[in-house]
């Protein structure tokens, strides 16, 4: 602990518990330190621990500076706490024509406040007691825990998996049992949480997935919240060239399935628009007025600058700009993944098949001898040591040691500059420039072969078996 930091009585209880050092903070906070820059620091650390598409920052930086005209009622109070009137409706005709709702969404069914951690934090705070619980299954976003705790005292209920995929339906079988026990043990479920794309592992849930978490909400009346922030993060690859589709929660059926009133949606600027430090967060939720009017009366204290709303609208409102940046961001991304994951092969480097987000989830556990927690942290200070940082498994309350989330969506000199480094870090010197003859190599044959996108189910359950 730093010798200036002192836990003393003049602060509540709540605040000096968000306090509490351990050990997660400090991996992450000596990895976020001492940045990497090619000309002005070399030596410094390469983060591949956050998630940031770093891809399009340019192409964002310039279409929002081509339209940043600071107008007098933008110094005002404007429409109000919960987004501009205007960002409202340019989100609501994006998501309509991009989720394929199933009723069209209107600027009613949209809450803006700043970042969608502000969203879940009030989200929170308006649906649960204090000590209620939401169910989350492992891994996950580690972000939702502090969301959850942190402010509203809301407790995230894990959900252990073992050998069932947890994207399945047949994981529904272990929220079941996480709820039932999550009761006895005094904790009640409000709500359960789904990241559709799936961070860490970077998959989306199939329909039929979604329609049967769905229906298990209702039966047991609670709230169900879609995070499809990664919505059009997904991506083709030399692992999986027809990656599975992304289905939004909106785009079903949903009276069919729930009371429509518990169903929720959480969108954002920052990821699928490479644009994290900004902080404007969307709630979409079509049948829940009061529950928008709950959000808006503590929304002041997450309200987002006029500058920030004007810098989405001015990228939502351009329909030639919005067609050519995905188009490039997609291609960025694959030909990034592509080159992370042959070096992942060369190196007999286990990874699950991610076709979303700008992340793969990597087992690294050989290379912890034994396998074990206090040595994933090790081998996670090892990185920093060598200058590059990884997030590890254990913020993401993995079920296993040794797993890392690696953020692979950085140009092009910096990613070949981190995977030199992580080669490094587990004693694996290789020259990271051999580009596209190895990756053809590798893949010779093998292209769209159902044995590489399904790969990731069946190395689910092999790494469940050798860990027990």
């Amino acid at each position: 602990m730093p010798k200036d930091f002192h836990i003393t009585t003049d602060l509540s209880r709540r605040a000096l518990s968000n306090l509490e050092p351990n050990e997660i903070k400090n991996i992450m906070r000596a990895g976020s330190s001492n940045p990497f820059d090619a000309e002005g620091n070399p030596e410094g650390i390469i983060s591949m621990g956050v998630a940031e598409n770093r891809l399009m920052h340019q192409e964002i930086a310039d279409q929002i500076n081509k339209h940043m005209h600071v107008t007098k009622r933008m110094l005002t109070y404007g429409d109000g706490s919960v987004g501009s009137n205007r960002l409202r409706q340019s989100l609501a005709g994006f998501m309509t024509r991009n989720f394929d709702p199933l009723k069209p969404i209107e600027m009613q069914h949209v809450t803006i406040l700043a970042g969608v951690s502000s969203v879940i934090d009030s989200l929170s705070f308006c649906l649960c007691e204090q000590g209620e619980g939401i169910l989350i299954g492992r891994p996950l976003y580690v972000g939702f825990i502090s969301d959850f705790v942190n402010r509203a005292r809301v407790q995230p209920v894990t959900v252990d998996f073992g050998d069932t995929d947890p994207l399945s339906v047949e994981a529904l079988d272990h929220y079941e049992r996480a709820l039932v026990k999550s009761a006895s043990d005094g904790t009640p479920i409000r709500a359960l949480m789904l990241a559709n794309p799936h961070n860490p592992l970077g998959i989306c849930y199939t329909q039929r997935a979604v329609e049967a978490y769905l229906e298990f909400c209702e039966r047991h009346k609670i709230h169900f919240i879609s995070d499809e922030v990664y919505a059009k993060s997904i991506f083709p690859s030399k692992d999986c060239p027809e990656p599975r589709p992304f289905i939004s929660v909106l785009s079903l059926n949903i009276e069919k399935f729930i009371d429509p009133s518990l169903v929720h949606v959480l969108y954002g600027m920052s990821k699928d628009f490479c644009s994290n430090g900004i902080r404007v967060g969307a709630f979409i939720s079509q049948n829940n007025a009061r529950l928008h009017a709950a959000m808006r009366s503590i929304s002041k204290f997450a309200w987002t600058s006029s500058l920030s709303d004007l810098a989405w609208c001015s990228i939502l409102d351009d329909q030639e700009f919005l067609d050519s940046y995905f188009k490039l961001v997609t291609s960025r991304m694959t030909e990034a993944y592509d080159y992370c994951t042959s070096a992942f092969q060369n190196g007999n480097i286990s990874y699950t098949v991610s076709s979303s987000g700008p992340f793969i989830w990597l087992d690294l556990s050989r290379f912890l001898k034994p396998i074990s927690l206090q040595n994933e942290r090790e081998l996670a200070w090892k990185m920093i040591e060598k200058g590059v940082w990884l997030a590890a498994g254990e913020a993401y309350r993995s079920e296993a040691p040794g797993f890392f989330r690696m953020t692979f969506a950085l140009p092009r000199e910096e990613l070949e500059w981190g995977m030199q480094r992580l080669m490094d870090s587990l004693g694996k010197m290789q020259d990271m420039s051999y580009g596209d003859r190895a990756i053809e190599e590798n893949w010779k044959g093998r292209e769209g072969s159902a044995e590489v996108c399904m790969w990731h189910r069946q190395e689910w359950r092999d790494i469940r078996k050798t860990r027990r």
